[in-house]
């Protein structure tokens, strides 16, 4: 998964995190080239170690991969793999390569180069986030038998395994690029910091259409860096921009006024917003407080006074759905609809604060310490719908006598608070869950995951009910009977939803725009939504090269 606004990635185990930071400028559009914006700059072209929205999006369009996860169909098709196979305890996974493949430099792509790019995704210190998804990728190893045979041996079954190798980009042996030799349909050209990415048509890329036509059919991609919404509405109203995946509600609205023929909401998405408390030990936070955010008591009363209703119909304009869970109703194989979940209910959360030893003195709840209960949600500036959300909920929040302060950063600002200093309160931002599968959710929920983000990277659980979901989580990925598996994630759905680690708010519905000249977009459910066959994508009238 992935933070949006953050990128918490999960993809098929990614906990991406995704907003909008840095000024773009566009350019003169060159021949066959389509041009939409990412929010800021990437954190990094290393296909092995991103764990942020953008960064993701420059590997998903360059990354050459063994398999492709369909975002349409959610099946697993081969890509540089021409046929592989598991075997019958789930533990050996072959892969035979297709003939004469090449990376973009002309290069020859062969098994020694799968079987190094794999191993670095295991290694510890390459601390490639894909590497959780193995479950113990220390045990873990890769061989290749000839040019175009490589064998992966499992410790353990892993559930869902294809959709992992969806993540792992095939680089030149010994020689990663960033992005700028690769064996996917476009590789980075250019980059301009603050201002653009430029990707180019991989020439020696190995797929055609069914007509067998060469892919891909533009001659290139300009990811423009675009903080600004309103500029990049304007432009897209303009022609210049040929698609906006993730529209904002307000601006979905000012579109369907103007452009009804240009807008789709595509209904309840899978992906949350949800704020959660700091509870890392690692924090500059008094003692007092975190004890504040550590006390279940307190995570639920906050939960019980928050009007959800209200944050979909005020701040999405209607284009949401209160949230109780990670897992999204519209996630009909996976949500639990048996889930009992703290509701709006102020009363009970008062008394249920005084149980737990707050107390009010006039308007103002203090703490079992007699500190006064204050804090600040912080989140990113970006975002109109999680600022107004904040603002909401700083004024549910009063009716219990908190005193809450919103804080906005840009992204770039919010990452670092999360990531490095850990110096915050409480933050409001999204999850992307790129896969309905739970087990795609591995680097979220397992304890000892840096995206385990209101406690990250614990050595071991710091709590009972912790260890219960890093248990769970782990049998889940590891069996093959559906009924276990289900079971497990029922009980993690309860244990998450009993104990409020994250406070999930609303599902977003789905909000796309795309230009009537654009061929080839089928809108999928799945991240990302219009771009995910962008090898197919062009404009029409426009030259394929």
């Amino acid at each position: 998964m992935r933070p949006s606004g953050i990128v918490l990635i999960a993809s098929a185990g990614l906990l991406l995190l995704a907003a909008r930071s840095i000024a773009a400028q566009e350019g003169p559009r060159l021949p066959g080239e389509l041009v939409w914006t990412i929010g800021y700059d990437p954190k990094t072209f290393d296909p092995a170690k991103v764990d942020d929205q953008e960064s993701e999006t420059v590997r998903y369009l360059t990354a050459g991969v063994l398999l492709r996860f369909n975002r349409l169909t959610q099946q697993v098709e081969p890509d540089l793999a021409q046929s592989w196979t598991v075997s019958p305890d789930g533990r050996t996974v072959r892969f035979t390569l297709r003939p004469g493949l090449e990376f973009s430099d002309g290069s020859s792509l062969t098994a020694r180069d799968v079987v190094w790019s794999l191993r670095r995704v295991l290694l510890p210190a390459t601390q490639a986030p894909v590497g959780e998804e193995f479950l113990e990728p220390d045990k873990v190893s890769v061989e290749a038998f000839d040019d175009r045979t490589i064998v992966v041996h499992l410790p353990e079954r892993v559930i869902g395994i294809g959709k992992v190798f969806d993540e792992i980009a095939i680089e030149p042996a010994g020689r990663p690029s960033d992005g700028r030799v690769t064996s996917g349909p476009f590789y980075v050209s250019g980059y301009r910091r603050s201002q653009n990415i430029s990707l180019r048509r991989n020439a020696h890329y190995f797929d055609k259409d069914v007509a067998g036509h060469a892919l891909p059919y533009a001659s290139g991609i300009r990811l423009d860096i675009e903080e600004n919404t309103e500029q990049e509405i304007r432009l897209f109203r303009r022609g210049d921009y040929d698609l906006i995946d993730n529209l904002p509600p307000d601006y979905f609205e000012l579109l369907k006024r103007t452009e009804p023929a240009s807008v789709r909401d595509l209904g309840p998405s899978l992906n949350t917003e949800q704020m959660w408390f700091n509870q890392s030990p690692a924090s500059p936070l008094p003692d007092w407080e975190k004890a504040w955010f550590r006390n279940r008591a307190f995570r639920v009363a906050v939960s019980q006074a928050i009007h959800r209703d209200d944050l979909a119909r005020i701040a999405y304009e209607g284009h949401a759905t209160p949230a109780y869970s990670f897992i999204s109703p519209a996630n009909t194989v996976w949500y639990d609809r048996s889930l009992t979940a703290p509701h709006t209910d102020v009363a009970e959360a008062r008394a249920a604060l005084q149980a737990a030893g707050f107390r009010r003195q006039g308007s103002v709840l203090l703490g079992p310490d007699a500190h006064p209960v204050r804090f600040s949600i912080l989140t990113d500036t970006d975002n109109a719908a999680r600022l107004k959300m904040a603002t909401l909920i700083q004024q549910d929040l009063a009716a219990l006598g908190m005193q809450v302060t919103v804080v906005t950063l840009d992204f770039p600002a919010l990452i670092d608070r999360l990531m490095h200093t850990q110096d915050y309160e409480a933050c409001l931002l999204g999850l992307e869950n790129v896969d309905p599968d739970p087990n795609a959710m591995m680097n979220l929920w397992l304890s000892s995951s840096p995206n385990h983000q209101w406690n990250p990277s614990e050595k071991t659980p710091a709590t009972p009910w912790e260890a219960e979901i890093d248990r769970l989580m782990k049998l889940q990925a590891s069996t093959g009977l559906d009924a276990v598996r289900r079971q497990a994630v029922d009980r993690v759905q309860q244990i998450v939803a009993d104990e409020q680690p994250f406070i999930y708010l609303v599902y977003p519905n789905l909000l796309v725009a795309y230009s009537p000249r654009l061929e080839g977009v089928r809108p999928a459910v799945l991240e990302p939504h219009l771009t995910w066959n962008a090898d197919r994508l062009k404009l029409r009238g426009q030259d394929e090269r």
